[in-house]
């Protein structure tokens, strides 16, 4: 049953294709032709050698091209390399120091990427991030770990002190984020106290006022 099924949906798109429909509309001509001026006793063949033809010529039809698929946003790909980077670290179970370095960076990377819109207006700082997460760190963990006794101190102190200039350079850029939201609150209080004057617990100068609790 399942058989008889399938043959029949084939047939179906078949008879709908364009070759199907070519072939059949020189056929077509081929008949009209022979009726209206006679073409001899082959016409038959030479109609079948039209549908032949036009379906053998007429190209198949393409399928469409499905939509790409959308690009993932870059804090998504960095929170992956992140993670990925940190864990083969963690595999190799760094002495704790190296362990907790790496946590701090992983801190200051992630506030940055809940901010990431914020930085659309400064694109090199959104390049530092990029190159710390899928260049620096990896290449400062792989380096460290490719070391065969990475558990000495020395080696301990030279990789603690390369992740912590990865930190100090992601942490500019959320010292950055974090100055621009403070200045846009200072701004924003700025205007309240232009448009609204001076309200009780808009500031200071109603401690002591009705309404004002002193207790937490």
């Amino acid at each position: 049953m399942a058989s008889n099924n399938a043959s029949g949906n084939a047939f179906a798109r078949y008879f709908a294709s364009p070759k199907n429909q070519v072939g059949l509309v020189l056929a077509i001509l081929v008949v009209v032709l022979h009726l209206v001026v006679g073409i001899g006793v082959y016409w038959p063949v030479a109609a079948l050698a039209a549908y032949g033809a036009g379906a053998a010529l007429t190209p198949a039809r393409t399928p469409k091209e499905l939509p790409p698929a959308p690009a993932e946003p870059t804090p998504v790909v960095l929170e992956r390399s992140l993670q990925e980077t940190s864990r083969r670290l963690g595999g190799a179970r760094p002495p704790r120091q190296v362990m907790a370095q790496a946590r701090a960076l992983e801190d200051t990377v992630r506030f940055v990427l809940s901010e990431w819109e914020h930085l659309e207006l400064t694109p090199e700082h959104r390049q530092t991030i990029w190159n710390v997460v899928k260049v620096y760190y990896p290449e400062v963990v792989d380096t460290y770990l490719d070391a065969p006794q990475y558990r000495d101190a020395s080696a301990v102190r030279v990789v603690v002190d390369s992740l912590t200039t990865l930190t100090r350079a992601a942490g500019r850029v959320r010292q950055g984020i974090l100055d621009d939201n403070l200045r846009a609150m200072d701004s924003q209080a700025q205007f309240l106290r232009e448009e609204l004057g001076e309200l009780p617990g808009l500031d200071d100068s109603y401690r002591g006022g009705d309404g004002y609790d002193p207790k937490p």
